[in-house]
């Protein structure tokens, strides 16, 4: 009996520790708030900007997008000027891959995860989702309708623009889908390999997309920026959140002492 104060006050130090918890910020659920918590950040977060960001961003957008500005009529001529049969049925499977397909490869892996039970694949299906949802519903919609601009095929050339009243080629919408796709493939496979069969994928889609001419090349280069800018910003912020649930699980254990006899109390709290 009179060492078990002693065992009493080395016990009450309790060992707390974080573990690996719940990660789950994306089964079905808790998808609703995740959805919300990404479409305002996507539309808060340029106001949260320091100015050198704005800067950078902006010079480095705009620098890409006006290059291929200046190159749109040229490289439009070399397309209808190029026999292009071996490659058209290339093109409209690619061209698919850029649009209903990656949607497809998205859903699909999220159903897949929450069925069988595997939080990685739910976790690649939900990131990707949810970035071209960013990507296609905040930016690159509402910049087609604003911006205005007419199709190659409509031979209207590459610098007709009606804000408002116009077409729809700026920018491209499988573009942008096929790099959110490839951005995401990217971070989860983190090999060098891997990131570069994504955006050469990614790439080909682009290419389909002129070679039919549906579009303009700055207007794949201004989709592939928006894809990929958005995946970045919406898995950085799944990032933080999962890593916050796991830093919010902890484990507790001290002594329990009651009359003759001695335990352990184990709490959990998250």
């Amino acid at each position: 009996m009179s060492h078990r104060p002693l065992a009493a006050a080395l016990l009450s130090a309790s060992l707390a520790f974080a573990q690996g918890g719940p990660t789950d910020i994306d089964r079905p659920l808790q998808l609703p708030a995740l959805i919300v918590g990404d479409l305002k950040m996507a539309w808060t977060a340029p106001a949260s900007w320091r100015q050198e960001e704005w800067g950078h961003l902006t010079l480095g957008a705009l620098g890409l997008v006006g290059l291929s500005l200046v190159a749109d009529r040229p490289v439009d001529q070399a397309f209808q000027r190029t026999d292009r049969t071996r490659f058209n049925p290339l093109a409209k499977d690619l061209d698919t891959l850029g649009g209903n397909g990656s949607v497809l490869i998205a859903g699909g892996a999220y159903l897949t995860g929450v069925l069988a039970g595997m939080p990685t694949v739910r976790a690649f299906g939900a990131d990707t989702s949810l970035s071209m949802l960013v990507a296609e519903l905040l930016v690159a919609l509402p910049t087609k309708v604003l911006v205005g601009r007419s199709r190659p095929y409509e031979d209207e050339g590459p610098y007709h623009f009606k804000p408002l009243h116009g077409g729809v080629s700026f920018p491209s919408g499988h573009a942008t889908q096929a790099f959110t796709l490839a951005a995401v493939i990217s971070e989860y496979g983190d090999d060098p390999w891997i990131s570069a069969a994504a955006y050469g994928g990614a790439g080909l889609v682009g290419l389909a997309r002129l070679e039919q001419r549906e579009h303009f090349l700055s207007d794949v280069v201004a989709g592939g920026l928006i894809g990929t800018l958005s995946a970045k910003a919406v898995m950085r912020r799944h990032h933080t959140l999962r890593e916050g649930a796991k830093s919010h699980l902890a484990v507790s254990i001290s002594p329990l002492v009651s009359g003759n006899s001695t335990g352990l109390s184990v709490a959990v709290r998250f």
